[in-house]
C-alpha cells in the first residue's frame, strides 16, 4: 500500500511502500555505498562464499550458505519471519489503528436479522438472536428443552 513516507536519512517525504524508510535519491546513494563496501570486503576475504558453512545466530547449528544475507538455519528461518512480521504488523496496526478500526467496525456489524423465535426483522444488538426479552426467554427453553431431550435418549 503507497503511503507518503519519510526518509530515515535526509527527512524528505516520499511516496513509498510499508517497508519503504528511504527516498528514491538516499536508496540509490545507499545501494552504491554497499556495493563498494561489499567490493572492499570481497577483495579482503572477509565475504562468506555460497555453500560455505556458517553458525545460525538463533540455535547456534551449522549451515550451509545459501544466500550472502542468510542468518539462520532452514529450521530457525520461518520463526524469525513469522517474529518479525509480528513485530512490524503489530506496531503498524498502533500506528495506523484510528485509521484501519472504523471500516472494520462498519464491515463487521450485522445490519439486519431475523429473530430465531417470532420470525420477526430486528437490528441485531452484541450479536443477539432475538428481538426482544421474552423471545430471548422463549428460545432458551427450547434450547434447554431440546438440549434435555438429546441428552435422555442418549441413555
Amino acid at each position: 500500500m503507497l503511503m507518503t513516507r519519510t526518509c530515515n536519512s535526509c527527512g524528505r517525504t516520499f511516496q513509498g511502500g510499508p517497508r519503504a524508510y528511504y527516498c528514491p535519491e538516499c536508496r540509490d546513494r545507499r545501494r552504491r555505498e554497499q556495493a563498494e563496501s561489499y567490493r572492499r570486503r570481497k577483495r579482503s576475504g572477509d565475504t562468506r562464499p555460497l555453500g560455505s558453512m556458517d553458525k545460525c545466530e538463533r540455535c547456534g547449528n551449522v549451515y550451509s550458505v545459501m544466500s550472502g544475507n542468510q542468518r539462520f538455519c532452514e529450521k530457525c528461518q520461518p520463526i524469525h519471519s513469522a517474529e518479525y512480521d509480528r513485530e512490524t504488523s503489530i506496531s503498524f496496526y498502533h500506528e495506523n489503528k484510528e485509521r484501519i478500526n472504523p471500516p472494520r467496525k462498519i464491515k463487521r456489524r450485522k445490519t439486519n436479522s431475523t429473530c430465531s423465535w417470532c420470525r420477526k426483522e430486528f437490528e441485531p444488538v452484541n450479536g443477539s438472536v432475538t428481538c426482544s426479552d421474552e423471545c430471548r426467554r422463549q428460545h432458551k427453553n427450547r434450547q434447554a428443552r431440546e438440549w434435555s431431550a438429546k441428552k435422555a435418549g442418549k441413555r
